[in-house]
């Protein structure tokens, strides 16, 4: 019975453990390297409205939030996309990805304002966060995944998109 109990206490530790990749980067090793919707090589890649595929310079710094067999999950310009391992490699920041348990201390941001507007960058006039050309607005009371501060906003995470939202209308928890 005690090994029992033991094991599921490891297991529940193992499911709250998640990849915190806040602060991870990869740098763009190759040209004219594709992004993805999706980690596949059969998915869709990030295009302009023309239909030009969008590619990320060489040596351009990407935040990555993540992996998935041979892709990185990364942001570029606000978006969740998809990198090639091949076409990348880690930055060494000092600040890795490592290992921690929701337990650890992860802040969120409360949302305490109806309408309020998710910035792609840190100022009342940077471009305001759409879904297919529609505004999204987070519900008064909601919980978003605090990544930091700039100014007069908050950094968040906002389903895998780093957004910013006025501490007017937010609060800290």
């Amino acid at each position: 019975m005690k090994n029992f109990k033991s094991l599921l206490l490891v297991a529940a530790f193992a499911l709250c453990s998640v990849m915190a990749w806040a602060d991870a980067q990869v740098v763009v090793t190759g040209t004219n390297v594709r992004l993805r919707t999706a980690p596949s090589l059969n998915s869709q890649t990030l295009t302009y409205s023309n239909g030009v595929n969008i590619h990320p310079k060489k040596g351009e710094k990407l935040t990555c939030t993540g992996k998935t067999g041979d892709f990185y999950q990364v942001i570029y310009k606000g978006q969740k996309v998809y990198i090639s391992k091949q076409f990348a490699k880690p930055v060494s920041t000092g600040k890795t990805a490592t290992t921690t348990t929701a337990s650890q201390g992860q802040r969120y941001v409360v949302v305490t304002g109806t309408n309020v507007r998710l910035r792609k960058s840190p100022s009342i006039k940077g471009a305001i966060y759409t879904v297919n050309a529609a505004p999204v607005y987070p519900k008064k009371g909601e919980r978003i995944k605090y990544m930091g501060e700039a100014g007069d906003f908050y950094k968040v995470n906002y389903n895998g998109n780093y957004l910013y939202i006025s501490k007017q209308f937010s609060r800290l928890e």
